[in-house]
């Protein structure tokens, strides 16, 4: 398929989703108790996608139309200050094996399942299976993605450690001291538990630092689309036995020319080292560039994300991958579609194209 072929795909996909109606929701899907003390809510996340891929050869290109992502959320409170979220995926739904070439037949699972026990703002425990405070990308919500999706290498953690896309089954503190200018994670973890569970426990912490308001939510923000000013200066750490992760992140959002325009941007930088206790895991560092530029209050936004993947055996190929785009916000994170392009590359092998375009649908 050439490559004008694969741009009138792209664009037939993205045609597809202009087709979807851009007037926002009325309400929620929420059941409330009589009371009014607790309540559910009922949603889910769906992002069909578009992808081709040169092959690792070089000599052709793999092409899918699958779901990237589909979710059941459920979420609500127990109380005052009991509030819980669960959710389920399916990731990959559809697309092609690498070598059979069979079409994924699904794996459903618990994505997410977390409960939050909020005693005031400066102290609050989340337990559960519940993303481990690395980065901010790692701690992100897939619902508001910037670019199309995440960081290629934001989880390389997780397979040594046996997570699940960042996830780990453990509990943690939060909290927004300091007028909410400040923001402190730290939990302990699962991690890899060994012969009879010996192992210590995984301890992770993140710590952020906000000029002006901050994200207070369990998920951070990846955008919203030029709209919010927020600046957030954070840190991170990730260790059990003789491995270790540490992380620095920058994140901005700011509006522009009276919030007809607006910037989103966020750096990334994490060192991770498996040691002796996960030799799977080479000593490395994971550099993410991602930023967008906002046009039309927010309706359509330009968007690039850079990665790179540098390991300390010179041995060891280098990676990195970018992309770049347009993302058209129909009804904000609730529909939209987000077409890019971009290369992948290793040292010692053929670069590859690769071409993405996915249309999202969100209720929550």
């Amino acid at each position: 398929m050439s490559t004008r072929r694969l741009f009138a795909v792209a664009a037939l996909v993205g045609g597809l989703a202009l087709g979807v109606s851009a007037r926002p929701a009325a309400a929620q899907w929420q059941i409330d108790s009589r009371d009014g003390k607790s309540s559910l809510k009922i949603g889910f996340l769906a992002q069909p996608e578009f992808e081709a891929l040169d092959t690792p050869d070089g000599t052709g290109r793999s092409t899918n139309i699958f779901l990237r992502r589909l979710r059941v959320l459920f979420g609500g409170k127990i109380s005052d200050r009991w509030t819980f979220f669960v959710d389920t995926d399916s990731p990959n739904l559809g697309k092609a094996t690498t070598q059979a070439g069979t079409k994924d037949a699904g794996d459903i699972y618990v994505q997410d399942a977390y409960f939050t026990y909020a005693q005031n703002g400066l102290v609050m425990v989340d337990a559960g299976l519940i993303l481990v405070p690395l980065s901010h990308n790692h701690n992100q919500s897939a619902a508001t993605l910037l670019p199309v999706d995440y960081g290629p290498y934001t989880f390389t953690e997780s397979g040594p450690l046996g997570s699940r896309v960042g996830r780990d089954y453990g509990v943690q503190l939060r909290g927004y001291p300091f007028g909410q200018h400040v923001e402190y994670r730290l939990g302990a973890f699962q991690g890899v538990r060994g012969t009879d569970a010996r192992n210590s426990l995984r301890v992770a912490g993140r710590a952020v630092w906000y000029p002006f308001a901050a994200d207070t939510g369990f998920f951070y923000g990846g955008t919203w689309q030029g709209t919010k000013r927020i600046v957030a200066i954070g840190a991170g750490f990730d260790t059990q036995k003789g491995y270790h992760s540490y992380a620095a992140d920058v994140f901005v959002e700011h509006p522009l020319n009276g919030g007809r325009q607006g910037v989103t941007a966020q750096v990334d930088w994490t060192r991770l080292d498996g040691g002796p206790f996960l030799p799977t895991l080479a000593k490395q560092d994971v550099l993410l560039v991602e930023a967008g530029f906002h046009l039309f209050k927010g309706r359509v936004s330009p968007v690039a994300q850079f990665s790179k993947k540098t390991f300390a055996d010179p041995l060891t190929p280098d990676q990195y991958i970018w992309q770049a785009g347009v993302a058209y916000w129909m009804a904000g994170f609730q529909r939209n579609i987000k077409v890019t392009a971009g290369r992948q590359h290793t040292d010692g092998l053929p670069d590859r194209t690769q071409v993405l375009a996915q249309l999202q649908l969100f209720y929550f």
